[in-house]
């Protein structure tokens, strides 16, 4: 299935908006042909939501790697190394060749990002931990800061055999900055604090703690935070 937006340009799209219409009973195969693919401009990968039926099935991930969060409910999944419980805003990545159970006693939707031309690496299943220790890295540049250097720190816990494809959780004080290009395409889930974005039609968007939302590769965003932001992300940088 795939659905449809009426951007004209590279932007942010809400995802959590794109799963309010899907079908209540779930799919038995919700990393698969039952997932809803998104018109998302995302490079080599796609972007997509899935409902997931009451009860068990198995996946084997063929097509890339893969990122999936709960946006609604909670589901066990199961793996070589043991069982991971996942609830609301809780992700891990399936890596390429990984097979995977889950288990579920009353319907739930997923988000999910997949890195389609991820080459073969190790075929593992791998839990992100939201509250990860985190290094500082390195804040926007000063020809696009509009006010002081936020302290920005990351904790990257997927990389893709090619180090295209990176998941994990970065968190930074306030701060404001010119439009950038995206060269990349991200997709943010906020564990703390908001964010604006303005994109290069004009159209701006507020996205607090809980949202869900991709840059799309090719957009040119500013980025306004005026309080502490944490984020978990899954992005694609060729």
């Amino acid at each position: 299935m795939t659905a449809q937006t009426t951007a004209n340009c590279p932007t942010f799209l809400d995802l959590k908006a794109f799963s309010l219409d899907l079908p209540a009973g779930g799919s038995d195969d919700p990393l698969g042909r039952g997932a809803r693919i998104l018109p998302v401009r995302a490079g080599d990968c796609e972007v997509f939501v899935s409902s997931v039926a009451a009860g068990e099935g198995l996946h084997r991930e063929e097509r890339g790697d893969t990122w999936v969060m709960v946006l609604e409910g909670g589901l066990r999944f199961l793996s070589a190394d043991g069982e991971i419980d996942l609830v609301e805003g809780e992700s891990l990545v399936i890596a390429r060749g990984a097979q995977i159970g889950w288990r579920a006693s009353v319907p739930v939707k997923l988000v999910g990002m997949r890195y389609l031309a991820a080459p073969d690496g190790d075929a593992g299943v791998y839990r992100i931990d939201n509250g990860a220790p985190l290094a500082p890295s390195n804040p926007p540049g000063d020809d696009v800061l509009l006010g002081e250097k936020p302290s920005c720190r990351s904790g990257n816990q997927f990389t893709s055999a090619d180090a295209v494809f990176k998941c994990g959780v970065w968190d930074s004080t306030p701060y404001r900055r010119l439009p950038i290009h995206f060269h990349h395409s991200e997709l943010m889930h906020l564990l703390a604090g908001s964010v604006t974005f303005t994109d290069a039609s004009g159209r701006t968007a507020s996205f607090g703690k809980g949202d869900t939302f991709i840059i799309e590769k090719g957009a040119d965003c500013s980025w306004d935070s005026r309080e502490y932001v944490a984020k978990v992300y899954a992005y694609y940088r060729p």
